[in-house]
């Protein structure tokens, strides 16, 4: 099985190095929900700007001064302004609220079909640009949530959890499966506690 990540992504594998998922500036990419105020969908959007390289691991928690002329900047701004996003997680609508606040237009949406959505994230993939996904499981799996796409395989979208640990030397936690399987939830959400049947809901790339 051949998998490819988008460019920008590395191990940090030097002997002093955190063995984790870096971008070109040596900062680690994988955000666990605690670690920042917001939501999962919030998660996912600062982890694509960190793959991005578009600000660095010290802003994103917090340590670093943020210039909120910026993207981030704008983004944190408005998610103070919705602090309930914090506590009851974000529909794709909130995302593109957020979105909207922070006057970007370079984004990417694309709500219903999973098929259609599989194929823009490849093709997102394919040009090293990151997506969000939105999945829901069956009401008894209580899985409403969102991940990162950071890259692919012939059967499947890999990603990054901020629900999980990322483990050392590991790339991802948690796998998408794209090829569904009949039924409305035909796809198949793998993390660390186990697998899921799950339907694709929306998607947000930011380009």
């Amino acid at each position: 099985m051949r998998i490819s990540l988008i460019d920008g992504l590395d191990w940090d594998i030097s002997e002093t190095g955190s063995g984790s998922l870096s971008n070109r500036r040596g900062d680690k990419v994988h955000l666990r929900q605690g670690e920042m105020d917001g939501a999962c969908g919030p998660y996912c959007l600062v982890m694509a700007m960190l793959a991005r390289n578009q600000l660095s691991r010290r802003q994103a928690k917090g340590v670093a001064p943020v210039d909120m002329r910026t993207r981030y900047g704008r983004l944190m701004q408005a998610l103070e302004r919705h602090e309930p996003l914090v506590r009851v997680g974000t529909t794709g609508d909130d995302l593109l609220d957020l979105l909207g606040e922070i006057s970007d237009k370079e984004y990417r949406v694309e709500k219903g079909s999973g098929r259609r959505m599989v194929e823009l994230t490849r093709r997102h993939l394919q040009e090293n640009i990151p997506v969000v996904l939105g999945f829901h499981g069956r009401k008894s799996s209580d899985i409403r949530h969102w991940g990162l796409a950071i890259g692919m395989s012939e059967d499947a979208f890999f990603l990054l959890d901020p629900a999980h640990e990322l483990q050392r030397g590991l790339a991802w936690n948690a796998v998408l499966t794209t090829d569904p399987h009949g039924s409305r939830f035909g796809y198949r959400y793998l993390n660390p506690k186990g697998t899921w049947a799950v339907c694709l809901k929306e998607m947000v790339a930011l380009l």
